[in-house]
């Protein structure tokens, strides 16, 4: 990994020196807020980007864990770093409704922002809508897409760990000894234990793709603002 920088700059280069919030500097930017002083919470597509490498920082450094031995791997540092891994890439997606919310005045209460507040708040001809709509799904009392390699089952696996990392149980992995892959995700970790199946891909190679899945739908959703 560790390119991501680069890959975010150059699709998303273009969008920020085309808009003419971004394309000024701070000091030629006129002077605005309370007390005359310059609104330096408002969020710009860089936001969006931080989080992402936030994303990828942690992935790195659980792909490097153990010398990439997952299964033998520090129990409790290696799901930190997941947890870290999902809250991050989610969190970029939030970041970018926000971001939405504001360039188009939407008027959404900060605490109100979501993705799909902001996407109903957007005219339904809006392209904008539907990019910033392929970023997130609805899980609660829903099932895993049929096919569980999908973009759209992928987005929808994200939001799923980032709750079950978070708030629910600890361990989304299955680990293997004398097969492979040696270490997967449960397809879906809400099911019994029983009948959880996992994986035929790497745990990494997915948290891999999940990144840049993520990362292309924001560089997407961003060139439509």
């Amino acid at each position: 990994m560790g390119d991501l920088g680069a890959r975010w700059s150059s699709r998303s280069l273009s969008v920020r020196t085309g808009s003419n919030r971004f394309a000024e500097t701070l000091s030629s930017q006129p002077l605005s807020g309370m007390n005359g002083s310059l609104d330096l919470m408002a969020l710009n597509p860089e936001d969006v980007h931080e989080r992402l490498t936030f994303a990828e920082k942690r992935l790195d450094e659980l792909l490097a864990l153990n010398s990439g031995d997952l299964p033998g791997a520090d129990s409790s540092y290696r799901q930190q770093l997941v947890q870290e891994f999902f809250f991050h890439l989610v969190g970029a997606t939030e970041v970018l409704a926000q971001l939405i919310n504001e360039e188009r005045a939407l008027g959404l209460d900060s605490e109100a922002v979501s993705i799909p507040a902001v996407s109903q708040h957007l005219p339904t001809s809006d392209p904008l809508a539907s990019k910033l709509s392929s970023l997130h799904t609805r899980v609660k009392g829903r099932p895993l897409p049929q096919d569980p390699y999908s973009d759209q089952a992928y987005i929808f696996r994200i939001l799923n760990y980032r709750h079950h990392v978070t708030h629910r149980q600890r361990n989304p992995f299955l680990f293997r000894v004398g097969s492979s892959p040696p270490a997967s995700f449960f397809v879906d970790p809400r099911e019994p234990t029983s009948t959880r199946v996992p994986s035929a891909r790497s745990a990494q190679d997915e948290m891999r793709y999940m990144l840049e899945l993520v990362l292309s739908r924001c560089q997407d959703t961003i060139a439509a603002l």
